[in-house]
């Protein structure tokens, strides 16, 4: 007879005090021990990613002037990104609604972008806000999180099942949002993205469990999944999903620096709550189960195959020695991180900031002597191809599931059932 459950069960059980809760990345860890799981063993495994996401926006609603002293707003500015002022007019309100990009960059500022907007504004710092209205006059304030009426982070397409690796299969060396330094040509490296067997959809692939209206986490923030998320199809799919800036944790969002500008980082956590056999049996108990598509760089094309096992293996953090940086040389690494993660003394880097760290792999390839992570390489073609960047933080994504897992046993994230189905196309159009 099969095995099933409901979801008041499991609830019961977490008020009860007597739940299993673990990880994904608990879950593989003590299968890859040995340990042999049943389904009455588990209630609810929590899965995130952590990763670059650019389908991301903020949508605000902030007052800029007293009501009936101006028609309403044209043009509007954050820290020099440009805003979408509307659709409300809010006319003679002195409101003003707008939605800025996470790709977007800053006009007035180096290395800045959206994602890195939204950082800032979680962590409470005071924004520059320069508004222009209908009739010309010129507003210009600052704004911290908490003076905002409304702050939400959007995701068009987030937690995407199964990215890529990329392989520069050109003779030249190519700039991109995939790498960190120009891209090496003639298949010499590889990076790729993906936390692999801790990803939502990777382990309820049919959608069993969560749909919309299902909770989540973003960026620490309890939210909401709305639906499937752009450029989507049933062999990727992807999600939509909102929640509020006001309780996320900034070491979860921010900005990574690559060769072809800077792109937004966010980070999604989901329950698996075990309600039958089958979404037992779908939950990944290795990263060797999910496999990881290399691509041609230019043009996409499909070049390879291995898993996430192949870059993975349980080596998430950067290690550093501070002791293996001395004066008299010029740091190769200082300039060059992609999220500006490292303290600064007398000009040399005494520590790493955890809050910024993405544990990418950049600075061990730019100074080995003084930073170490297991790369990894991969056979490709006969050879030995290193891989030298990840663009998702696999020790983040643990952290936050870890953040999922607590907030359920402590009943702080209440788990429910979704409104409706995610329904995903057949092929991409």
């Amino acid at each position: 007879m099969a095995n099933k459950r409901k979801l008041s069960d499991i609830k019961k059980k977490i008020h009860n005090g007597n739940a299993n809760v673990l990880t994904a990345q608990e879950f593989i860890s003590r299968v890859e021990k040995g340990e042999n799981f049943k389904f009455e063993d588990i209630d609810v495994i929590t899965t995130a990613t952590k990763g670059l996401m650019s389908g991301i926006m903020g949508v605000f609603s902030f007052r800029l002037a007293s009501p009936k002293t101006l028609r309403k707003f044209t043009e509007i500015t954050l820290n020099g990104i440009s805003a979408f002022p509307g659709p409300c007019p809010n006319e003679y309100l002195g409101i003003a609604d707008l939605i800025v990009y996470g790709t977007a960059q800053s006009h007035s500022r180096e290395n800045y972008c959206g994602g890195s907007l939204f950082r800032e504004i979680v962590e409470g710092k005071p924004i520059s806000i320069h508004a222009k209205s209908s009739e010309g006059e010129i507003i210009d304030r600052d704004l911290t999180l908490k003076e905002m009426q409304y702050a939400k982070l959007m995701g068009t397409r987030q937690a995407i099942k199964n990215y890529n690796a990329m392989l520069n299969c050109e003779t030249y060396q190519v700039d991109t949002i995939f790498s960190c330094q120009p891209f090496e040509p003639d298949k010499s490296e590889l990076t790729f993205s993906g936390c692999g067997a801790l990803n939502p959809f990777q382990n309820d692939p049919f959608f069993r469990t969560f749909g919309v209206g299902s909770p989540l986490l973003v960026n620490g923030a309890r939210g909401y999944l709305m639906g499937p998320g752009t450029r989507n199809y049933i062999a990727k799919p992807n999600m939509m999903t909102i929640a509020p800036m006001d309780q996320m944790k900034p070491e979860y969002l921010g900005a990574f620096k690559t060769s072809y500008g800077l792109e937004p980082i966010c980070s999604i956590a989901l329950p698996i709550p075990i309600l039958t056999d089958k979404i037992f049996d779908d939950i990944v108990k290795s990263d060797r189960d999910v496999k990881l598509t290399i691509l041609s760089l230019v043009g996409r094309e499909k070049v390879g195959e291995i898993t996430y096992a192949d870059v993975w293996d349980n080596n998430f953090v950067m290690k550093f020695n501070p002791e293996a940086c001395s004066k008299g040389y010029k740091c190769k690494v200082i300039d060059n991180c992609p999220t500006n993660a490292f303290i600064i003394r007398d000009g040399l880097i005494s520590a790493i900031d955890r809050s910024r760290c993405f544990n990418c792999g950049n600075c061990a390839k730019l100074c080995p002597d003084a930073f170490s992570i297991d790369l990894k390489s991969v056979q490709y073609e006969g050879s030995e191809i290193p891989v030298v960047l990840r663009q998702s933080d696999r020790a983040g994504a643990i952290m936050l599931a870890e953040e999922l897992k607590q907030q359920i046993l402590n009943e702080e994230f209440q788990l429910r059932k979704p409104t409706g189905r995610l329904d995903f196309s057949e092929k991409l159009k």
